[in-house]
């Protein structure tokens, strides 16, 4: 993986690092645009399986370009609308060439969305290829966990959180929905799938 100058590396207190940068201009939603993306979320937030019980999730999401399977379900994926095929683009070319679905997340401060502590779903995924999510629009703090301590990120609209599947297998990460958060954030997560099991990450053991 060969990012730009412009990213900064963050070394985690177990050695494992999250690259952070931002899209070009051009990229960055606002106005109108904004909120033709705001308006693809799904008319319900979707169920998921988290320990073994059923619960909605307090967001909105939906996966374009490749099916996403996490919490014991599958987001079935939509045909990737012009509105997010930059981000892919972008992400192709500058991060991984590897990647090629999407994963959108809705979050609506008004409602307390979040996302809970978790690492990002092995299945389908190509093993080695990074997880890449663009912010867009209300910042909010992104945290890694290192054991029982958090690295917090705050990330605005156009920021860039890169997470080395090294980084996925060790270390969870999550949104919360913290006093003071406000308005509506969408996150534009990228990933790499592959439809042969030779190039599957295998799951990884259980770690902090």
């Amino acid at each position: 993986m060969s990012l730009p100058q412009s990213f900064a590396t963050h070394v985690l207190p177990t050695g494992f690092v999250v690259h952070t940068g931002r899209v070009p201009d051009a990229l960055v939603l606002t106005g109108d645009t904004f909120d033709a993306l705001w308006d693809l979320h799904p008319p319900h937030q979707p169920v998921v399986e988290l320990q073994q019980q059923r619960l909605v999730a307090p967001r909105w999401h939906q996966a374009y370009g490749r099916d996403y399977s996490f919490a014991g379900i599958t987001s079935t994926a939509l045909p990737v609308p012009p509105i997010l095929q930059p981000f892919l683009n972008w992400s192709c070319a500058t991060i991984d060439a590897r990647i090629n679905g999407i994963l959108v997340n809705w979050y609506d401060a008004g409602h307390a969305h979040r996302i809970a502590q978790h690492k990002d779903s092995p299945i389908s995924r190509i093993a080695g290829c990074p997880i890449a999510t663009i912010s867009m629009r209300a910042a909010r703090t992104f945290l890694m966990h290192i054991g029982k301590q958090t690295v917090p990120f705050r990330v605005g609209s156009g920021d860039v959180i890169v997470i080395p599947d090294a980084t996925n297998d060790r270390h969870a990460h999550s949104v919360p929905h913290l006093e003071g958060d406000t308005g509506r954030r969408v996150s534009i997560t990228l990933r790499g799938f592959s439809d042969d099991p030779a190039t599957h990450k295998q799951p990884p053991a259980t770690a902090s």
